[in-house]
């Protein structure tokens, strides 16, 4: 988790949401997806080093123990004060509309337009910068790998319109 990937994803969010149609604004508080999408990797405070900066891709382990990294942001920072509809956010900010992202969810669970705005700034974010295991994606590539978001649901088609629209 870096400063930038943070900042990054607050301005993409705030970008997705300005160009989106009109009358789907009025679902989104923007106040509290951009305090989410500044907060959502809180959680990799917890995460041990070595697993965050590793090169190449996490054993099966590694990959059990990223993945806590939403519920403990969720939990470090409901001891804060943060409102129920930003911990929600960051908690579910991994999770797929059909359950099979992380952390686990009942049939209940909604996917929000805020959760769809945040999953795709995160997303586009992390594709086009530089990691320690993976090189940087261009605009295309990422566009193209999110396009994939909206053909299983986890993003709708207009929120991935206006994030093509904006970057």
């Amino acid at each position: 988790m870096t400063k930038g990937h943070l900042i990054s994803t607050r301005i993409i969010a705030a970008k997705i949401y300005s160009a989106l149609p009109a009358e789907m604004k009025s679902e989104v508080n923007i106040s509290d997806l951009q305090q989410a999408a500044m907060l959502h990797d809180y959680g990799k405070v917890l995460i041990p080093k070595e697993i965050l900066n590793k090169k190449g891709a996490l054993t099966p382990e590694e990959k059990k123990i990223m993945e806590l990294h939403s519920e403990f942001g969720y939990e470090l920072l409901k001891q804060q004060g943060v409102s129920d509809d930003v911990l929600n956010l960051i908690k579910y900010h991994h999770q797929i509309p059909d359950g099979s992202g992380y952390p686990c969810v009942n049939k209940d669970f909604e996917y929000s337009l805020s959760l769809q705005i945040l999953t795709a700034a995160d997303k586009y974010s992390a594709l086009t910068e530089e990691r320690a295991y993976h090189k940087a994606c261009t605009k295309e590539e990422a566009l193209g790998i999110i396009q994939k978001d909206v053909n299983n649901g986890t993003i709708s088609q207009e929120v991935f319109d206006a994030l093509k629209k904006c970057m």
